[in-house]
């Protein structure tokens, strides 16, 4: 393994559950690496994410987070579409 590597935790919820066909994927990014970039390579591996790229929510460890945000090696990003209703 690089001393490069950040590898990580990918949770996704609700219609980006269903369009990806699983909860959650292992991703390896290159370092520095941010949630952008685990968002990118998500699309690069299952292309029917970025209907969501827009719209989707962002949190790593368990924390909401921009785009923007370093993500580490060990971390979690949860992917999820906002939710709606009354």
């Amino acid at each position: 393994m690089s001393d490069n590597a950040v590898n990580i935790t990918v949770l996704l919820f609700g219609a980006c559950r269903e369009a990806a066909g699983t909860g959650e994927l292992r991703c390896t990014l290159s370092s520095p690496a941010t949630a952008a970039d685990a968002w990118g390579a998500l699309k690069q591996r299952i292309p029917a994410l970025a209907q969501f790229e827009r719209t989707a929510l962002v949190a790593v460890n368990e924390e909401h987070a921009g785009l923007a945000h370093p993500v580490q090696d060990g971390d979690t990003v949860a992917i999820f579409p906002p939710v709606s209703g009354g």
